[in-house]
């Protein structure tokens, strides 16, 4: 321990960035089931940045609001990226996988120097980094392309920025992790973290103001209105009672601290005498994340931009406790396998199955010469099945995709098309067996076109385990049902 504590902070850090580098990018995988990363994934294909809208157009959209693209960041970012890769990898998620890597990588290295600034000693805030890197969600989001990462990162750099007392820095950071996602602003509240004087608090507003002037600026020079973001927020009380968030919440936590729960409240009692003022500025600063999360909020359907801040937050009094055991005795390996399983069982394994499951889909309508006629459906499996169909091509997101996860007769009328493919996803197994749950909020709606559409003709075309495919054909005003 005491040749350990000779080592310099910032050549830990390097070793702790190397290795989880390593670490996440051998998991980096050419799929993903996830609707956002593939649309970004494929849009950073075009020739220029795509600025003005977020994930889908007017037209996609059938006349629903267009948001301003409000993750700038992270799509320039992606484009880069994207622009510097060989031509075989751009048909595919890697690249925006490698960000993530390269992201979660900076995560866990920032993660144990900003503990070491704020006082505490550099083998606690090892232990603290190492196990916020594999905490499931982290470790998940850390692999595949999202944007969670890499808003992460830009929070826990301007906070370590911040608490070196490098302002232009810290500005400039948290401005870049509210250009990935505004819900970054939530983890401005971080900067309780440091110490409580005036001329700290002063200096925080102007970071602060200093970066929303700069952030509101840079939509007018691209002419969006930023105050249209804010259209999406949504609080979805309805159908959610208190006993569903609850549930929620305390699910969230039991996945992603697994078989670390009992170091999680040894950690937590232990913070409260050891560590007492500096565990009371975190549990104030992590505020309005948990807020949300137990309200299931669903601001931008971006649970990941206040669930990942929380989880990072949460890991400290893990971390605490876990540096007063052997690592290498059974207490410690054991809920470490069984968290690493967990991870790959309930993260990485379902998201691996429903990417094939929604590629096959896509495969076959090629195979079958539906590659001209449009598609609707939800977005979470229409946007793969249409990509793997058209061979990446992200026009064909804005020129044959209507974005509807329940259509009804009037939106099939609206595309002003006679015959469309249908897209409707299977819900996984766990999902219903949920759903079976006496908590209002768990409900499940079945959509089933053929059952439900007047409009016309529709007939099942081809079914797996998460998709399942229809063939609506309009009927003709001069001919019958039954000549169709």
């Amino acid at each position: 321990m005491e040749k350990f504590a000779e080592i310099k902070p910032l050549k830990i850090f390097i070793l702790l960035t190397v290795g989880f580098f390593i670490f996440y990018s051998v998991q980096i995988s050419f799929w993903t089931s996830r609707a956002d990363v593939l649309t970004f994934a494929s849009r950073s294909s075009a020739d220029t940045p795509i600025l003005k809208y977020a994930y889908l157009n007017y037209k996609s959209l059938l006349g629903a609001l267009v948001l301003p693209n409000y993750h700038l960041g992270h799509t320039i970012v992606l484009w880069v990226v994207y622009h510097l890769m060989p031509d075989r990898l751009v048909s595919s998620v890697w690249p925006a996988g490698l960000v993530s890597a390269f992201s979660g990588a900076f995560i866990v290295g920032l993660t144990f120097l900003i503990w070491v600034k704020l006082g505490i000693s550099k083998y606690r805030s090892l232990i603290i980094s190492v196990f916020t890197g594999l905490i499931p969600s982290i470790w998940f989001h850390n692999t595949f392309g999202e944007i969670y990462a890499l808003q992460l990162v830009s929070i826990l750099s301007f906070l370590y920025f911040f608490l070196s007392k490098k302002y232009i820095l810290a500005t400039i950071a948290f401005l870049f992790a509210c250009l990935v996602s505004p819900l970054s602003g939530l983890s401005f509240s971080l900067i309780l973290l440091a110490d409580w004087k005036k001329e700290i608090f002063i200096k925080a507003f102007f970071v602060g103001f200093a970066a929303l002037v700069l952030y509101t600026l840079i939509f007018i020079a691209i002419g969006s209105d930023v105050l249209k973001i804010f259209d999406q927020l949504q609080n979805e009380y309805a159908g959610r009672s208190f006993l569903y968030r609850l549930f929620i919440l305390i699910l969230f936590l039991l996945l992603n601290f697994n078989f670390f729960i009992l170091f999680f409240i040894k950690g937590w009692k232990q913070a409260q005498s050891e560590t007492k003022t500096l565990f009371q500025k975190l549990q104030l600063a992590l505020v309005p994340q948990l807020f949300l999360l137990f309200l299931g909020s669903t601001f931008f359907i971006e649970l990941g931009s206040f669930q990942i801040p929380l989880f990072w937050g949460l890991a400290f009094p893990v971390g605490l406790a876990l540096s007063n055991v052997k690592l290498y005795s059974p207490k410690v390996i054991l809920p470490l396998l069984g968290s690493i399983i967990l991870t790959i069982v309930l993260w990485q394994i379902p998201d691996r199955i429903m990417a094939i499951d929604r590629h096959d889909a896509g495969e076959w309508l090629k195979a079958n010469r539906y590659t001209k006629i449009k598609v609707i459906g939800d977005w979470y499996s229409s946007i793969a099945v249409i990509l793997e169909r058209n061979n990446w091509n992200f026009k064909i997101l804005s020129d044959d995709y209507f974005d509807r996860s329940y259509p009804s007769d009037s939106d099939f009328l609206a595309t002003g098309e006679d015959s469309l493919i249908v897209v409707c996803s299977k819900k996984p197994k766990l999902r219903k067996l949920v759903s079976k749950l006496p908590i209002e909020g768990f409900k499940l709606n079945i959509y089933n076109p053929a059952k439900r559409l007047k409009s016309g003709k529709t007939e099942k075309v081809y079914e797996n385990d998460s998709v399942i495919l229809y063939k609506w054909k309009k009927y003709h005003p001069l001919i019958s049902k039954n000549q169709i």
